[in-house]
């Protein structure tokens, strides 16, 4: 929707052009099999050596063709001009050779001259205010003129228009005077932009959405019928669906004109299977003398359900086994838009079997409001029992409990597919308070001098960071970092990390602490929407004041992995190695998400 016009070049400054002259009588021969071995620039020429060969489309090494050199010295005026020079002029280009006949010096003779200054800028305009014009533009007076800065300021003040409700405004360069002041040469710039009439949206058409209604979509579009045309507001209409994780495929939003001043917006997506089934399997191998610690399979079932009924609930039911004395258990359900709000409600229960020490039972209720467009508050209030077994309270002295905690923090995203971004921030972060109460047994009351009552603080920081360094190339920094503190902190308070989601090379929740950190690092190589192949480094660090360990040093995990879609879901492999690792003793995992 963003069209301007542009002045011809030749028209800012054709004189230029006609100062070429070729003084050598090279045209008239047969082009040689001669090599180019040096190139060299002669005259008040202000670019440094370096530029000015980069600017040159004859490179050295290169054969010699007699014929090329006219149209590299108009290349070379243009892109001079384009650096702000203005008044450069070649005046001739000759060749002469050194000890070698059929290798040639090129002699490029010449001036840049003076750069040319920005002047006074002057913005002609229909309906909005020049001040507010002039504020987004990113050239001063007495800048450097460079011709693709102005276009570049150009496309600036026509998303501007776009985002007041002006879609179809155009703008030119009226023109531009050169003036001397003071020595410089100066250009006064004059910009006709008409913004034409205001635009509003008329109607929101939804199409392929086969079994998601369209209420659904358009509360999360953040556009309602009626309202003014804003550029941002459409252009973010795919990543606020692609959130739902239920599409396939959303394209980017076209709107279409109904009228002088309103515009329909037309949304086209691809329904997705929003019920997945996610099975990993993995093997840890034998540690240690053969026969102390023998390999075992470990795993893990994800039911989830991210589209019921078409109305965007979702429904989880998970299950892992990540290790031969660990078990643990979730149900999850989501109400979103709770009031027709931008509430997302959760409830769920928690069961978790902690190396057959003790039992954890959590049931919690979550809440995420939606303050902006990428800004969230969230909250949680969850009750957590905790029940050890003889062993344990002994040995670990470990109380039967119950905490009841209280969470509240803020979310930023950017990213533009969370599943498999190629750009964009996540950071979270969240204070949790918790009230504690021991019951026993009543013999650590009385030999540990436990208080019934006690009072648990944690925090927890989540930021992520994608860069797209390349055509489908992308940087994946991920780090995570959580600490608690408390009058008596005992195991079942401690944060457990370690294995495929946390620090890659290591066993499912090896390492446990009060305080606890980890960095993901990964360099992907995109192979579809859900696809990539990647190698990856972590880095692992923590705190068990409970266990007397402290880490010293960094815990590294390396490997590769591949993530790819196949006729029967996604499939999932990583390989990772830890600190000390040989081949042999690295950790697989296998997965594969199939949506029915």
């Amino acid at each position: 929707m963003v069209q301007w016009q542009r002045v011809a070049g030749g028209k800012i400054i054709i004189a230029t052009l006609m100062t070429f002259m070729l003084f050598n009588p090279l045209f008239s021969q047969v082009d040689s099999p001669s090599v180019i071995r040096k190139i060299q620039f002669q005259g008040d020429f202000k670019l440094s050596e370096r530029k000015l060969r980069s600017q040159f489309v004859i490179k050295e090494k290169q054969p010699y063709e007699a014929r090329l050199i006219p149209a590299a010295a108009e290349k070379m005026i243009m892109a001079l001009q384009n650096e702000g020079y203005f008044f450069a002029r070649i005046d001739s280009i000759r060749t002469a050779t050194d000890t070698d006949p059929f290798e040639k010096i090129l002699l490029v003779y010449g001036r840049s001259g003076e750069p040319v200054l920005i002047g006074d800028i002057t913005i002609l305009c229909d309906s909005l205010s020049e001040s507010g014009y002039k504020n987004k533009l990113t050239l001063r007076k007495d800048d450097p003129y460079l011709p693709r800065r102005l276009e570049s300021d150009i496309r600036v003040l026509l998303r501007l228009a776009a985002d007041q409700g002006y879609p179809f405004a155009r703008a030119e360069v009226k023109q531009i005077r050169f003036r001397d002041s003071g020595g410089a040469t100066h250009a006064d710039i004059e910009l006709r932009i008409r913004e034409g009439n205001k635009v509003f949206i008329s109607n929101i058409e939804v199409r392929g959405n086969s079994y998601t209604r369209d209420a659904v979509l358009l509360r999360e579009l953040n556009i309602a019928r009626g309202m003014v045309y804003q550029q941002n507001r459409v252009d973010n209409v795919p990543q606020r669906l692609n959130r739902l994780d239920i599409f396939q495929m959303v394209k980017e939003a076209v709107p279409v004109i109904t009228a002088n001043d309103s515009v329909a917006l037309q949304v086209e997506v691809q329904e997705g299977n929003a019920t997945s089934f996610d099975g990993v399997v993995g093997y840890i191998p034998e540690q240690g003398v053969a026969g102390q610690s023998r390999g075992y399979f470990t795993g893990l079932i994800n039911l989830s359900f991210r589209n019921l009924f078409g109305t965007a609930r979702k429904f989880e039911v998970y299950w892992q086994r990540p290790d031969q004395l660990s078990e643990e258990f979730r149900l999850f359900y989501t109400e979103p838009w709770v009031f027709n709000y931008p509430l997302h409600a959760s409830i769920g229960l928690h069961r978790r079997v902690r190396d057959t020490t003790f039992v954890e039972w959590n049931t919690r209720f979550d809440a995420r409001l939606r303050l902006f467009e990428n800004i969230a508050l969230i909250g949680s209030l969850s009750r957590k029992t905790v029940y050890p077994d003889s062993t344990a309270s002994r040995q670990l002295r470990l109380m039967r409990q119950e905490v009841i905690n209280t969470e509240i923090g803020i979310e930023y995203d950017t990213r533009d597919y969370a599943p498999n971004p190629r750009s964009g921030l996540f950071y979270s972060s969240t204070y949790i308070y918790g009230f504690k109460n021991n019951f026993g047994p009543s013999y650590i009351f009385v030999e540990d001098s436990v208080k019934k009552k006690e009072d648990l603080q944690s925090i927890k920081l989540t930021f992520a960071w994608y860069y797209n360094l390349w055509t489908n190339q992308v940087l994946a920094l991920e780090l995570k970092g959580m600490q608690i503190k408390g009058d008596r902190l005992q195991v079942s308070d401690l944060f457990w990390f370690g294995g495929s989601r946390t620090l890659r090379g290591y066993r499912e929740n090896q390492f446990r602490g009060d305080i606890v950190a980890w960095l993901n690092g990964e360099y992907r190589f995109i192979l579809g929407r859900n696809s990539r192949l990647f190698v990856f480094s972590d880095w692992g660090i923590y705190q068990d004041l409970l266990g007397n360990q402290k880490a010293n040093q960094w815990l590294p995990g390396y490997g590769l992995g591949i993530r790819f879609e196949t006729p029967l879901g996604i499939l999932g492999v990583d390989y990772g190695l830890g600190k000390g690792d040989g081949f042999g003793e690295g950790k697989i995992h296998f997965g594969i998400v199939n949506r029915f």
